[in-house]
């Protein structure tokens, strides 16, 4: 499916309407509003929040938990919001539409055998063992043509099995393990939360950590701004990516804040808060591992041309 404008563009309308709902009476002193979903991986956003490190760097932010990117995307491109979270596939897309999106800080990382916070599952007594049984068979994803997509195919090519052979369909994460459990799919590629919730419930079994296996070390997704937009706000970009690394550094320095925050902020169990595998937080951005996932994205056609990572990350994103 290619990535168009007026796909992104579609439902806008919808997206700024609630946008606007939800900006309250703080709007007359705020700096900037943020666009973010309930995951795990914006955990440093939710420290940063948390410990007040925004309003330290002068910033009065607006917070809006959104369902996803689009909504996220739609804000950002109407200018309703300042700041938005997104997986870097999209990201990718965005700017071979001709976007002005860039990354300004670092965000979420996936890093082999270390930060996985993606599997996929089959079910307990599911006969499937290996990438190449998964040939014939059904996978969710939550989103086709992306991030999740992306890196199922490229796992199953790369261990013995034809993801050519392998029909995929779309269920949101909260479903999937229902799903699985009713016998409509075979597999699920699954996020956290739900990987680990779907494990507690006893009806699924790990298959693999997908992403690892493709590549050791890439950024799953970060935040970002118009460039127009950071051009004319050098000050408010650069404060906000002070506030995100120091979020990034109390992490590093106690992680089970983080898994403290994401009870607050995403809405988790705290027992299963305890339990989740966890993305790795990186202040910097690296071009190279950035250019991994652009070719991946590329040779599975899902951008129409390849295009250099250096062009999609902001000059005030601190680099590798």
């Amino acid at each position: 499916m290619k990535m168009t404008r007026r796909r992104f563009l579609t439902d806008v309308s919808v997206s700024i309407a609630g946008l606007a709902l939800a900006r309250g009476t703080s709007w007359a002193q705020a700096k900037g509003k943020l666009g973010y979903m309930k995951i795990v991986d914006n955990a440093a956003m939710f420290v940063a929040m948390e410990k007040g490190f925004f309003k330290a760097e002068g910033l009065d932010l607006e917070t809006l938990p959104l369902a996803g990117g689009a909504p996220i995307i739609n804000g950002v491109t109407s200018g309703d919001l300042q700041f938005g979270w997104s997986n870097v596939i999209s990201l990718y897309q965005a700017h071979v539409e001709g976007f002005d999106f860039k990354l300004i800080a670092g965000g979420a990382t996936n890093v082999k055998a270390k930060n996985e916070s993606h599997a996929i599952q089959v079910g307990k007594s599911s006969a499937i063992k290996t990438a190449k049984d998964l040939e014939g068979k059904t996978v969710a994803v939550n989103t086709l043509n992306n991030i999740v997509h992306l890196m199922a195919m490229a796992w199953i090519d790369k261990n013995g099995g034809s993801s050519a052979k392998v029909k995929f369909v779309e269920v949101p994460f909260p479903q999937m393990e229902a799903t699985l459990s009713a016998g409509k799919i075979d597999a699920i590629s699954v996020h956290e939360p739900f990987a680990t919730a779907a494990i507690e419930k006893g009806n699924t079994r790990l298959l693999a950590h997908p992403w690892g296996d493709v590549l050791p070390k890439f950024l799953i997704a970060s935040w970002f701004a118009s460039e127009k937009w950071i051009a004319k706000n050098k000050e408010t970009a650069q404060a906000f990516v002070r506030a995100i690394n120091r979020g990034i550094d109390a992490i590093q320095a106690d992680p089970e804040a983080s898994r403290a925050a994401m009870i607050k902020w995403a809405g988790l169990n705290p027992d299963l808060a305890a339990k989740i595998g966890l993305p790795g937080f990186e202040k910097t951005i690296s071009e190279k591992d950035l250019q991994a996932t652009i070719d991946l994205t590329q040779k599975y056609k899902l951008i129409a041309k390849g295009i250099k990572a250096r062009d999609v990350i902001s000059d005030l994103a601190p680099k590798a």
